[in-house]
């Protein structure tokens, strides 16, 4: 710690104050990533995000949010729509 001062030519302690802020701001970026993919994901509220990130989901993170709550809708209906047709495909063979 003593050189990494002394080659930055500060004291350990404000060297300190700026590895742990430094780590701080790193961590928070990781909690809010995460709170972020978890209200995009559908996991957690608008009003829960607020609470816990002090801070309102973009409108980027909405539309995000709308896209992927519609997408497994669209795959399931697609599923849907093949077995009819597969359906109608057998009833026109007999």
């Amino acid at each position: 710690m003593n050189d990494v001062a002394q080659h930055y030519k500060i004291s350990r302690t404000d060297w300190l104050k700026y590895r742990i802020a430094s780590l701080v701001r790193e961590e928070k970026a990781r909690i809010i990533n995460d709170f972020e993919r978890r209200f995009i994901g559908g996991m957690i509220s608008q009003e829960e995000f607020k609470k816990e990130t002090g801070i309102n989901p973009t409108k980027e993170m909405k539309e995000l949010r709308s896209r992927v709550s519609q997408t497994p809708r669209k795959y399931i209906m697609s599923i849907l729509e093949d077995i009819k047709k597969r359906e109608n495909h057998k009833g026109s063979n007999i």
